[in-house]
């Protein structure tokens, strides 16, 4: 994992360095707040880094793909009171989450400083044991200071819907949680 941390490192640098005003980079990390786990008590909370990378469409629209790495810890309980085991177990995963990523600007606050829509779609697929797998799906707003360099900042709100299969002692988690991420942004 490490190795495949740091060639992705190696390629963003090189990638920023080459960058043309066509294409876009973003390195960004995060905080998952957990709420609902849909048949269960408890839910989740954790981590989140990406790297994302991407087509620019004249400042109207970016579409991109992205990697990540996210971790998620926590405890669980069924909530039927009828379910004959209500033990309360733990639940400690990495994901490695494989998505598109699609951001639209919606309003400028000034000229170098913009909202916008943006949301994540894909699939954390198992690498080892300490990795979960499923779908996932975020969506929220974003706010992006324009800096006259090519570095320039990030900040974004969102819903984040995960699919969870390494439960193994009753059905899948339909994870749901609020995702906070403060990035970078390299066009």
């Amino acid at each position: 994992m490490k190795k495949i941390l740091l060639a992705l490192a190696l390629v963003s640098a090189s990638f920023a360095v080459q960058a043309q005003s066509s294409n876009y980079m973003i390195i960004q990390g995060g905080g998952n707040l957990g709420f609902a786990n849909e048949g269960y008590k408890g839910a989740f909370n954790g981590y989140s880094a990406h790297f994302i990378f991407g087509k620019n469409y004249n400042e109207r629209a970016y579409l991109g793909l992205g990697l990540g790495n996210e971790r998620l810890k926590g405890t669980y309980k069924t909530n039927n009171p009828h379910e004959t085991n209500q033990a309360e177990y733990s639940y400690d995963q990495n994901l490695f989450p494989i998505f598109v990523d699609g951001r639209l600007p919606i309003g400028e606050f000034n000229e170098v400083s913009r909202i916008g829509l943006w949301a994540n779609a894909g699939y954390a697929p198992k690498l080892s044991a300490q990795y979960d797998k499923g779908f996932l799906f975020k969506a929220g707003f974003f706010y992006l200071h324009d800096t006259p360099f090519k570095t320039k900042w990030t900040i974004s709100a969102a819903y984040g819907y995960q699919q969870l299969t390494k439960n193994i002692f009753m059905k899948d988690f339909q994870h749901q949680h609020f995702n906070v991420s403060v990035g970078l942004m390299f066009k």
